[in-house]
């Protein structure tokens, strides 16, 4: 028997975004199924890699267990085995079509959504599958505003100058790299605000039709490798995150919406402009 093709929905974005929230809400949809942040199953450390279904790692998962001994059957790879990062491209598009195969095979559904935000795995799966019907890839660039973002960074202990840089560069590549392929701009603080418009308009944009059950969505079942901890709550209340508000200082707030300017004013070439400023705290750079 013919395996059926794939539609992948591919999500990448910065951390704290919102990606596992909108893998969820997209998963919920009775035709579709999310397997989370899939790179993860060669992450050498098992509580990095828990299932939403079960909470335990995906060996000992029931499901992935499942989706395990049937990659081995088609390609005699373990989930350790497998290149999900691109080193080899041959390699890349064997194991990932079989790992994604598989785990339509188990679940019976070929609509799957991978939120395992990189990037370069986005661009390494539209490099592989780009001229076969194997596979088809939708990307959906899902974008928080500076403020939350880089509150986030702040906690992990980044520094605010290199991490507004950061944020600055790693918006304009993303969107100057999904020109190839086909893809939709989400915005996390109108997802989390008004959930169902913009969720509408993302399952148009999938082809498909925004079911009830996908607000409600902590009632399904969800089989999520590695994700935000809010995966496993009960409550489907959406609420926009704006811890911001009290943990940042006034005066971060104010230097975070003048170096993130560019991304704000969706201006690429100002930040050639303002990148010595940004970078290294030289304003007169700006004049010269």
């Amino acid at each position: 028997m013919r395996d059926p093709s794939i539609q992948l929905i591919y999500i990448t974005s910065r951390g704290h975004s919102g990606s596992t929230l909108l893998s969820q809400l997209i998963g919920s949809h009775s035709r579709v199924l999310c397997v989370g942040e899939i790179k993860m199953l060669t992450n050498a450390d098992p509580q990095r890699k828990l299932c939403s279904c079960h909470r335990l790692p995906p060996e000992s998962c029931p499901f992935w267990s499942s989706v395990q001994d049937r990659l081995i059957d088609a390609i005699g790879q373990t989930f350790m085995q497998l290149d999900l990062s691109g080193e080899d491209a041959s390699k890349f598009r064997r194991d990932n079509l079989a790992l994604f195969q598989a785990v339509a095979s188990v679940s019976d559904c070929s609509i799957l959504v991978d939120s395992s935000k990189s990037i370069q795995r986005a661009m390494a799966l539209h490099h592989a599958f780009a001229n076969t019907s194997a596979l088809n890839l939708s990307v959906l660039h899902l974008h928080r505003g500076p403020l939350g973002s880089l509150n986030s960074a702040l906690k992990k202990g980044d520094d605010l100058r290199q991490a507004a840089y950061n944020y600055n560069l790693m918006f304009f590549r993303t969107q100057k790299q999904l020109k190839v392929c086909r893809s939709m701009f989400v915005s996390y603080e109108r997802l989390a605000t008004r959930p169902r418009r913009q969720l509408r308009m993302i399952m148009e944009f999938l082809g498909l039709s925004l079911e009830d059950s996908q607000l409600t969505w902590r009632a399904g079942v969800h089989r999520d490798i590695h994700g935000n901890v809010m995966r496993f709550g009960t409550s489907d209340r959406i609420r926009l995150d704006r811890k911001w508000l009290w943990q940042l200082s006034w005066r971060q707030m104010l230097l975070i919406s003048a170096w993130t300017l560019p991304v704000r004013l969706r201006r690429e070439g100002l930040l050639q402009r303002m990148r010595k400023w940004i970078k290294y705290g030289d304003w007169q750079s700006m004049f010269e």
